[in-house]
């Protein structure tokens, strides 16, 4: 088990915060730049998805391991219902009012957020293989220093829009700023949970965080697909959409 998971958490809570402060700095929900920085964090998850994350998580020993992508991807589908997009980087606000709505939102960004969070707080070391009738010790790369990067900038986006939502809704400055700092703390408070997890020894890591894992690609899967694959409200080719796209799958490549 690796240390706290104090750093991540951090950087986690700073991410959503920033969001935060870009709203109140521009006032703006969709320009150019947020569009942009969509289109790069969802292609560089997409990438650290597939070339990193998915073949980790099949060298990992828990049987059917696919099942757990698939809960996850069916888990965003039921949260997107609720949320009404904001995960994607749009929420209609003038269509939407009431208690009912904002807690529906707010309790599935938390879900979400939860989830993300919670590889950063474990990791496996080493796994088995058995090739040939031979056992190899596989050393596992830890990936979450390049998945913070993705999931910090989809944190950006994500609270930006939050914020925007509850403007939007006609809430104060000083209640606004409340629950953007809880939804802020959700991913930092799943690191820490999934640690303690580890270092209770409520369940055995080899197994747990693969599973955890599995869940958080099959929402990484829906969440940067949906992003990749809306379309310009012009219906146009979008020349610097697609080459931010190039450079987030491009550097998901180089990352070790």
């Amino acid at each position: 088990m690796n240390g706290s998971p104090v750093f991540f958490a951090t950087i986690l809570f700073l991410a959503s915060m920033t969001g935060y402060g870009i709203f109140m700095l521009t006032r703006k929900q969709a320009s150019r730049g947020v569009k942009v920085l969509l289109a790069f964090s969802a292609a560089y998850l997409l990438g650290i998805t597939l070339l990193h994350l998915f073949p980790e998580l099949y060298h990992s020993e828990v049987p059917h391991i696919g099942w757990y992508v698939v809960a996850g991807f069916l888990l965003q589908v039921v949260l997107d219902f609720f949320s009404h997009g904001v995960e994607h980087g749009h929420a209609h606000t003038h269509q939407h009012q009431g208690t009912r709505f904002l807690a529906s939102v707010m309790i599935s960004l938390w879900i979400h957020a939860f989830i993300e969070g919670m590889p950063f707080g474990g990791v496996v070391e080493m796994h088995a293989h058995d090739h040939a009738g031979h056992d190899h010790a596989h050393a596992g790369h830890d990936h979450r220093m390049s998945l913070l990067v993705g999931i910090s900038l989809h944190k950006v986006t994500e609270a930006l829009v939050f914020t925007a939502l509850l403007f939007g809704m006609g809430m104060r400055t000083g209640k606004t700023l409340l629950w953007v700092v809880l939804f802020a703390l959700m991913a930092p408070i799943g690191a820490f949970a999934h640690y303690f997890i580890g270092v209770s020894g409520v369940a055995d890591l080899a197994t747990f965080t693969p599973m955890v894992t599995g869940v958080l690609i099959g929402i990484l899967l829906h969440v940067s697909t949906v992003i990749l694959f809306e379309s310009d409200e012009s219906h146009s080719f979008n020349w610097i959409k697609f080459v931010a796209i190039l450079i987030g799958l491009a550097m998901a490549g180089l990352v070790a």
